[in-house]
């Protein structure tokens, strides 16, 4: 004879929704490649020194802001860039995911982030 299970949940178990999950970083190299990878001074807004890492992380640290963005971001046309901290000033982006393009030069870069343009150096 087969047994079944029977869960019954009231309100109090009510998860939170896949869009309040902490992101997950990628690999440890899956953006060693990238061309992003390393320190960047921003021209404008002006004072920011943005660090992009080999796992598709980031720090900002005038926005004090932490960001994932994709392994493709320097070829792709469009694509996502997720801020999961920041406390900075007004023309930093707040937390949430932003639709960006790349303009990428050998050591300057412009990141368009709706509406929000940012102009980076290499350091």
């Amino acid at each position: 004879m087969q047994g079944f299970i029977l869960i019954v949940c009231t309100a109090g178990c009510v998860s939170k929704s896949l869009t309040e999950e902490p992101p997950r970083p990628f690999e440890k190299d899956t953006c060693l490649e990238s061309p992003l990878v390393g320190v960047w001074e921003s021209e404008r807004p002006s004072g920011d020194r943005l660090t992009f890492q080999q796992d598709c992380t980031g720090v900002s640290a005038r926005c004090q802001s932490r960001f994932f963005f994709p392994p493709n971001a320097a070829k792709a046309g469009l694509f996502n860039l997720k801020v999961i901290e920041s406390d900075g000033p007004d023309e930093c982006l707040s937390r949430g995911t932003y639709r960006c393009s790349l303009s990428l030069m050998t050591n300057s870069a412009t990141l368009l982030c709706e509406g929000k343009s940012f102009q980076l150096k290499r350091q």
